[in-house]
């Protein structure tokens, strides 16, 4: 090519090429001033913003906490999401575990995969790896935990040895105690621990959140786990954080069968996931429902009677209503078999939190609770009759 050709060539891509600089410039300031205004928007519109906090081991996300939350209340709830939950991969069009899609570096579309199947919009992600999750502990000058007995090293527990009572973790500590987490047989025992670590993290953050404002600290935090926000709007993010009233925070999870795929052991969640779609959309709504201060309860107690004959149904309704984050504290039969409809006794004179239950089988049946005697055990008491499969109240 000659010369002249050359610098023609040269003249012709020069203005092409600062074009294109100049929109990224201008792309990166829009995306870093819509992020910065992201909280404030969302409490202006009293909307629910959704986060995704994952908490890594050797770069592999060992907890992913899905924190729904409404800025503008103060309100709160936790859903776990395993990362060896067995679904079809839209990004793979395959089968298989969501963790094999995480890219530690960017987890964009582990959370996507996450957002779609639940079908709910996920507005950003933090990342906790080892180190940062030490330091952010250990600015927070540690965080109270309760272990039920002192831990020893073993060979289950390499590295772990964590004293028994209710005690103060530092940044290390509280590494040692999500493997301990990870290492205990029970399924809910484990969801139960991982959900505990942020939890207790957002209430020290809260407790402490004058002190760590007027240090700068808070900058300090906000900066240590890996994000997809800017720098400005993880410290509003934080801010914001530190309000919420984490004695209420609502813990979920997802509910499903474990069953062994290509050699590892996975969880297929029940009724293909529709289940764990439906509890985050009644969280949302459920959250964004003003209450007053004698209504609220932190955690909603229910007590489930066999009024069917039907072998393990009262069990299988106790998972599906601590998917959902209620507590029940007793499973049994009733005193007969003989109820062709499912029924419902509110026990505290709370109906609103009756009907929000009831909403989750679509129950329409309820009884007087002073007819029946012996039904203080729980806030509400359920019965469950012969309409009852195992998901829904059918012709109700």
């Amino acid at each position: 090519m000659s010369d002249s050709k050359l610098k023609i060539l040269k003249r012709s891509t020069l203005p092409l090429l600062m074009i294109l600089i100049v929109v990224a410039i201008g792309l990166f300031f829009v995306i870093k001033l819509t992020q910065k205004g992201t909280v404030e928007s969302i409490i202006k519109k009293d909307q629910p913003m959704a986060i995704l906090f994952i908490f890594e081991s050797d770069k592999k996300p060992v907890s992913n906490q899905l924190l729904i939350w409404y800025p503008s209340r103060r309100k709160a709830a936790i859903m776990d999401i395993p990362s060896t939950m067995g679904i079809i991969l839209k990004s793979a069009n395959k089968m298989s575990s969501i963790d094999t899609v995480y890219d530690s570096r960017n987890p964009s579309k582990f959370v996507k995969e996450i957002s779609d199947y639940l079908k709910y919009p996920i507005d950003g992600w933090f990342i906790y790896d080892e180190a940062s999750l030490c330091q952010t502990i250990d600015l927070l000058e540690g965080i109270q935990m309760f272990i039920p007995e002192t831990v020893i090293e073993s060979e289950s527990l390499k590295g772990v040895s964590l004293p028994g009572g209710a005690v103060v973790l530092d940044g290390d500590k509280s590494n040692q105690y999500l493997l301990y987490a990870l290492a205990t047989d029970s399924y809910s025992e484990e969801i139960s621990r991982k959900q505990r670590l942020l939890i207790n993290m957002l209430g020290k953050l809260a407790d402490e959140s004058t002190t760590l404002n007027k240090n700068n600290n808070l900058r300090l935090i906000a900066s240590k786990p890996k994000s997809n926000f800017s720098l400005a709007t993880r410290v509003s993010i934080f801010k914001h954080l530190a309000q919420i009233d984490y004695d209420m925070i609502i813990t979920q999870f997802i509910s499903g069968s474990f069953r062994s795929f290509e050699g590892r052991r996975l969880l297929f969640p029940y009724y293909d996931g529709e289940l764990a779609r439906d509890v985050v959309s009644q969280t949302a709504k459920a959250l964004g429902v003003e209450e007053n201060g004698a209504s609220q309860k932190t955690v909603v107690t229910i007590d489930i009677l066999n009024g069917c004959g039907e072998k393990g149904l009262a069990n299988t309704a106790s998972i599906l209503f601590e998917s959902y984050g209620y507590k029940v504290v007793s499973v049994g039969n009733a005193p007969s078999f003989d109820y062709a409809k499912t029924i419902m006794y509110d026990n505290d004179g709370d109906k609103a939190a009756l009907q929000q239950v009831a909403n989750i089988i679509n129950c329409r049946n309820f009884g007087d609770a002073s007819v029946m005697p012996g039904l203080q055990k729980a806030n509400i008491t359920i019965i469950l009759g012969k309409d009852f499969n195992g998901r829904y109240c059918i012709g109700q």
